[in-house]
């Protein structure tokens, strides 16, 4: 008699490969935290990046996109305030 193998649903797969694409924790923390092993974590998110999941791949890319253009706005609105705080720093010596 030998051992059954574990499947996982789809949604599971998601799931998991999600969570390693976001990369706060590590491979090993996820495959840990479900009880599986890291190279399917690995597998999982190379299929979901190559179109296994197309429908959350451009969900996730577009969110990517989102995050990405607040960081740059955030970034010229802080170097905005520097230049402005330089400036007010110069005229409160005069």
């Amino acid at each position: 008699m030998g051992r059954n193998r574990k499947t996982f649903t789809d949604s599971f797969k998601k799931e998991v490969a999600l969570e390693a694409l976001k990369e706060r924790i590590t491979v090993n923390e996820i495959a840990t935290k479900y009880g599986i092993s890291g190279s399917m974590v690995s597998n999982w998110k190379k299929q979901f990046l190559s179109g296994g999941f197309s429908k959350e791949v451009k969900q996730l890319k577009k969110e990517l996109a989102e995050a990405q253009r607040r960081i740059e706005e955030t970034y010229q609105e802080l170097g905005k305030t520097k230049m402005e705080n330089e400036i007010l720093k110069k005229k409160a010596n005069l």
